[in-house]
């Protein structure tokens, strides 16, 4: 078993986030460093490829729902890459939080949704 970790990477207009792993309350305090570090994601959108996530706990639900806010409080976009059938898609569908995040099947969805450079203001 590989140890929990978050890569970052970078497309046009976007910031690609993907964690592997189980996200749980000690995991997801490396998901909120990433995401909410200016100098690594300060495009337009944020997409979180949660496809190779194996467990996800209610803190990182937290972390989720805090960079929604935050996105959308700088006019950004958060899309999260869920598998269905996956744990991630039914503790998301549980929660009742598949009507609250913006979800796509496939990072590539998720690249045509966003890729594209949007100005912010801030």
């Amino acid at each position: 078993m590989t140890a929990p970790s978050v890569d970052l990477e970078h497309g046009p207009g976007y910031d690609l986030v993907t964690p592997h792993g189980e996200l749980d309350i000690f995991s997801s305090t490396q998901l909120r460093s990433v995401v909410f570090d200016p100098s690594s994601c300060s495009q337009g959108a944020i997409v979180v490829d949660l496809s190779e996530v194996t467990f996800i706990d209610a803190r990182a639900l937290g972390v989720l729902l805090a960079t929604r806010r935050w996105t959308h409080s700088r006019s950004a976009e958060l899309v999260l890459v869920v598998r269905p059938g996956s744990f991630v898609a039914r503790i998301l569908r549980a929660a009742r939080l598949d009507t609250v995040f913006t979800t796509v099947v496939s990072l590539g969805e998720a690249t045509s949704r966003v890729g594209r450079p949007v100005s912010l203001t801030h």
